[in-house]
């Protein structure tokens, strides 16, 4: 059967093994994802505690409690077998003082307490037994195989130099771990073991945060253990003030299992979506069932061909049964020929798959044998319910019928319209696909060109740093740089976080609500470098220069000093903050703002677009302690620029590693996941138009071979190619249509339930529709007319010699 009808084989084969090998990648993306942090013993029994902020009306959740808070509650709630502080944190190390370069690690930051409830395979030392007075540290089996060849490193001190501490801080590696899986969200090479945090859990209601797990006690019921918690905080916090009390935080908590897949927190970087799950899960099984069509497809154009061969078969005495067994054992070898291929491709396909995703695959098919053996009895049955339509036609035949070669009418009928139905089928995958790729272009393309208030162009960013008193000199020497327009030191940069600190403000409409106000301290050249745009009153200026505010200042214990530099701080409004406190006049001291607004500036992005715009002022400030730098360069000056600042901050902090990005790249990085899903769709808008023009060609192709004659009659009637050409084209092209029809509806619905993660969206349109379906049906056109040309340019004497 391959031998004799190669195009029929050829096409068919590709087809599966492309669609095979794209829905098993996806589908190990997929399973991926759902896997995250369930390698871990207790896995059922973890929870992360959650803190939500109900003072703005609104609930904000953070993955950071008031430290010790899981401990206090171990003390005092019997559910609660163990509780430990457990956080990630970037180190950049040096194995000795006098090197140069560093070597960045992922680190999990985790208490004592952490013993029995992570369960980390220790290669090497003891760990468990504590050093006091000094970092300890246990580093992956990676880690050593890297920068420990042929060495032991039990015992050795190895450096973290940080732009926050003037001097590197030793580390004494305690063990070796066994490499973890990459799939948890604590993904890491290195585990640091401290000792629980000092300071007692507050009564009032404030103190420092970090994040925290708790390990439960079998059979515990959350929701009513949630209740209880919450209700002992209430009952803990005997001195919090009445404010505090109106609105204390209330607490979840959150399964480390679903960690991963349910966080929207800033601070977290290991992170999933239920969106490309499903965006993911659909498009695999569309690309699978493309595939599966074509099959379908083709088995039942060639039930022509084959039509008499059935009729003798039959005469021979073959049975029902068997020829039913012949098209499944025919079915079996195209499919068992494809999935052999598929896992070849697949194989050669995870690396650079790996890659693209930045990270490692725990779950694949390669190396999961429960996973392979499913993916090899998927395959399978997809065969023998791909086949068992095939089968039920070719078999059922009437013996006479089939020997005269002559088709009942009613067959006829039946197997054209199910081609037709399984034709706009798979091209109505490939128009939702291709819509879906659109929509997310455009998104795209919204999010890079949005006006976000500030001026991205040309600026250099420093990350934050302890200045050690240094940052105003720095900040006049970097000023005096060729190529340096504008120098300004913050607490903030743009894109991270929405400022250094917040108030919780009365709502000036509803007193029993309360509405948290974002600071952003700066110095006076902050507005003018970002470009601010002036609704009213001004910008800093000279006039904030000699002032000489800190934050410390406006928030002194001694209430004669808060008051005094209180009365002298100035403030800019955002235009939406100072139309909700309804701020009409400037220059006039407002308690609640803490400052003076001398100006209201046009809103402005702080944080990406997927969060709405809040409530923001910025709060002039100098002789920032831990200050981020912002520098704009003159076009041209770049490469120059960077240099020279390189050296600067070797001159001023060479003991500490220079963080240099520019701030348009910060703006992009924001939208990675959204960029992969960009590149992703294109390639799936490709393969399922690959497949469905795959399918399309095969059909026409026996589709001309059965009406050669047909052709060759009409040829010799007078009938011009063009014709000829519109004969073969029309059905398909409605066809199409038909299957743009269909799937608009539906992709209007999933792309908008997609576009619902974003504050600021586009709106869906009629034209990207429009786009989608002559794109398919260029195609369908460029594909049919090439076989239908090559059919009717024949020359008619050789079709008809038979007749």
């Amino acid at each position: 059967m391959i031998v004799k009808d190669k195009t029929y084989a050829i096409i068919n084969v590709v087809g599966l093994t492309v669609g095979l090998c794209a829905c098993m990648l996806m589908a190990t993306v997929v399973l991926d994802d759902i896997s995250y942090d369930r390698f871990w013993t207790h896995r059922d029994a973890l929870y992360r505690i959650v803190t939500v902020d109900t003072t703005a009306g609104l609930e904000g959740k953070s993955e950071v409690a008031y430290s010790n808070l899981g401990i206090e509650m171990a003390n005092n709630l019997p559910e609660i077998s163990r509780a430990a502080a457990v956080q990630k944190w970037q180190y950049d190390f040096r194995k000795t003082k006098a090197d140069e370069e560093a070597i960045t690690m992922d680190v999990i930051v985790a208490d004592t307490n952490i013993w029995g409830m992570l369960d980390f395979a220790i290669l090497a030392g003891s760990p468990r037994q504590y050093t006091p007075g000094i970092n300890n540290l246990i580093i992956s089996e990676r880690f050593r195989k890297t920068h420990f060849v042929d060495e032991n490193p039990i015992g050795k001190t190895i450096y973290s130099v940080s732009t926050y501490d003037d001097e590197a801080k030793p580390f004494l590696i305690t063990g070796v771990m066994a490499d973890l899986p990459t799939n948890t969200y604590l993904r890491a090479d290195g585990l640091e073991i401290t000792q629980p945090a000092s300071e007692a859990l507050s009564r009032e209601g404030w103190g420092n945060h970090e994040e925290q797990l708790v390990l439960m006690k079998p059979n515990t019921d959350m929701a009513v253990f949630t209740t209880k918690a919450n209700r002992w905080y209430r009952n803990f916090l005997a001195d919090a003030s009445e404010l505090a009390l109106k609105n204390p935080p209330l607490y979840e908590f959150q399964p480390i299992t679903d960690i991963y897949l349910n966080s929207e927190f800033a601070y977290q970087e290991v992170k999933g979506s239920w969106s490309n799950i499903y965006i993911f899960s659909v498009v695999a099984v569309l690309l699978l069932a493309i595939a599966c069509i074509n099959f379908v497809n083709l088995n039942t154009a060639r039930i022509i061909r084959r039509f008499r061969e059935t009729g003798v078969r039959k005469v021979l005495g073959a049975t029902r049964r068997q020829l039913i067994r012949q098209v499944l054992t025919e079915s079996l070898l195209f499919f068992s020929t494809s999935a052999l291929l598929a896992f070849a491709l697949y194989g050669l396909a995870l690396a650079p798959l790996e890659r693209f995703l930045t990270h490692g695959l725990a779950v694949d098919f390669m190396t999961n044998l429960p996973l392979f053996a499913a993916g090899t009895v998927a395959v399978l049955l997809i065969a023998v319910l791909t086949s068992i339509y095939p089968a039920i036609v070719l078999s059922g035949f009437k013996t006479t019928s089939a020997l005269r070669n002559r088709f009942a009418p009613d067959t006829i009928v039946s197997i054209s319209t199910v081609r037709k139905v399984l034709v706009a089928t798979q091209f109505s995958f490939a128009l939702l696909v291709l819509i879906g790729m659109i929509t997310v272009w455009r998104q795209m393309q919204f999010m890079a060109n949005k006006d976000l208030g500030y001026n991205t162009d040309h600026i250099l960013t420093i990350n934050s740093f302890s200045a050690g008193g240094k940052g105003g000199i720095l900040k006049q020497e970097i000023a005096k740089l060729p190529g340096v327009a504008h120098v300004s030191l913050s607490e903030w940069l743009p894109t991270q976080g929405t400022g250094g600190i917040s108030l919780n403000l009365t709502h000036p409409k509803r007193p029993y609500e309360h509405v948290q106000v974002n600071i952003i301290f700066g110095d006076r050249d902050l507005p003018t470098l970002l470009g601010l745009r002036v609704e009213e009153g001004r910008l800093f200026d000279q006039r904030e220069a000699t002032i000489g505010l800190t934050r410390d200042m406006l928030f002194s214990e001694d209430k004669d000093t808060r008051r005094q530099y209180r009365n002298h701080a100035k403030v800019i409004l955002m235009a939406s903050t100072a139309s909700l406190f309804d701020i009409t006049s400037l220059d006039t001291f407002v308690p609640s703002f803490i400052g003076t607004p001398i100006g209201i500036v046009s809103d402005f992005h702080s944080v990406s677009l997927h969060n709405p715009i809040k409530p923001t002022m910025i709060h002039v400030s100098e002789d920032i302690q831990y200050p981020c730098v912002l520098i704009k360069v003159m076009p041209g000056y770049e490469s120059q620029v960077m240099r020279s600042v390189n050296q600067l901050w070797k001159h001023f902090h060479d003991e500490k590693p220079l963080q240099l990005q520019w701030l348009d790249d910060m703006v992009k990085s924001q939208y990675e996941k959204e960029a992969q899903q960009a590149i992703l769709f294109k390639l799936f808008t490709a393969l399922t138009l690959f497949l469905a023009v795959l399918g399309l060609l095969g059909l026409v192709v026996h589709s001309t071979a059965q009406r050669v004659k047909e052709i060759g009659v009409r040829k010799v009637l007078g009938a011009s190619v063009g014709s000829i050409v519109r004969l073969f084209v029309s059905d398909y092209i409605k066809l199409v249509t038909f299957a743009l029809i269909v799937a608009t509806p539906i992709a209007w619905w999933a792309m908008n339930l997609w576009l619902e993660d974003f504050a600021y969206r586009i709106e869906i349109q009629w034209w990207m529709f429009a786009l989608a379906g002559l794109v398919a049906v260029v195609i369908a056109l460029l594909t049919i007319s090439g076989q239908a040309i090559r059919a009717a340019s024949a020359n008619p004497v050789n079709s008809l010699r038979a007749e």
